[in-house]
């Protein structure tokens, strides 16, 4: 089923099957801003810590407004200026997605948002359907300028956070690189073995999440291309996990974000698959990684969030 609802005030689509439902907020960029299980009574997405959403022009710094639900960041993550056919183009914090107001339309079982950036020239679409317990995306962008332009994606995807859950990352992981100064991790840049190692002298499972009183975040990234595109997170307490599901010949890269009270006194993470190592276009250039799109050209992706039941694991 597709509904129109309101959500904290904001005009929102609602997506509903037996076992689950889903809220996008078209105005917010899209923003996924629930994904449900009703059979456990579980909210997968970290939710606004305000009583309500701002208005956020685009350019605005992200950590100003409403960290929470599944962002879209494109063209990059960190603010930076680009140059373009000779031109110095400034790229905005977490991308030109985020803030951007979204055109709806309603089928019998899917929503379509479009947007046409008037950063860069190119279309933006986004799709997305329900079906029992998975939450199925598809996106298409596509270069209608006459100027090709470097870009990165990530998927900015807020989890709920519990002490005790497990972060499930791709078959094959073998290091982890440090993304911040951090002090249970060191310096950027560091390397460590995975699953466990022990950065600072100090045993480190990158597996779990930091304990509530530690008061920390973190950024790591999986060193070099995953092997496959299956990842997720475990919930004991509730007995369900989520699997996510995507190209890795797309998103060959993989990022981790987590906030355990550090970070504006939320308590969130993310797993961020993304297409060019890391975070930026600059680091992309430096990786050697950084793609363009073409004028003309489109890329298209799928993404798929699933509910798991894990009472008999």
């Amino acid at each position: 089923m597709i509904s129109k609802t309101s959500w904290n005030g904001e005009q929102a689509v609602l997506l509903s099957s037996d076992t689950s439902s889903a809220v996008i907020l078209p105005k917010r960029g899209g923003k996924i801003a629930s994904f449900y299980n009703k059979k456990k009574n579980f909210e997968f997405l970290f939710q606004n810590p305000k009583s309500g959403y701002t208005d956020a022009a685009i350019g605005d710094s992200f950590e100003d407004f409403e960290a929470c639900g599944f962002d879209d960041a494109f063209p990059t993550l960190i603010p930076e200026t680009v140059m373009i056919d000779g031109n110095p183009v400034h790229y905005p914090d977490h991308g030109e997605i985020w803030s951007a107001p979204f055109d709806l339309t309603m089928h019998e079982e899917e929503a379509v948002l479009n947007y046409q950036s008037n950063l860069l020239g190119y279309t933006y679409q986004k799709q997305f359907q329900l079906s029992d317990q998975t939450l199925h995306g598809s996106w298409r962008i596509e270069n209608q300028s006459d100027i090709a332009f470097p870009y990165l994606w990530a998927f900015h995807c807020l989890s709920v956070y519990r002490k005790n859950m497990q972060i499930l990352f791709p078959k094959g992981t073998e290091k982890i690189m440090n993304g911040l100064l951090s002090k249970r991790l060191g310096n950027p840049g560091a390397i460590y073995d995975f699953p466990e190692d022990t950065p600072l002298g100090i045993g480190y499972d990158f597996t779990r999440v930091p304990q509530p009183e530690s008061e920390s975040y973190e950024k790591y990234f999986v060193w070099g291309k995953v092997r496959e595109g299956r990842i997720g997170y475990r919930f004991p307490n509730e007995q369900t996990a989520i699997q996510i599901q995507y190209d890795p010949q797309i998103f060959p890269y993989l990022g981790f974000w987590v906030t355990a009270g550090g970070f504006r006194g939320d308590y969130n993470c993310a797993l961020e698959p993304m297409t060019s190592f890391y975070d930026s276009v600059a680091n992309a250039e430096k990786s050697a990684t950084l793609r363009f799109l073409n004028p003309g050209e489109s890329i298209h992706f799928d993404i798929d969030i699933t509910f798991l039941d894990t009472e008999n694991d």
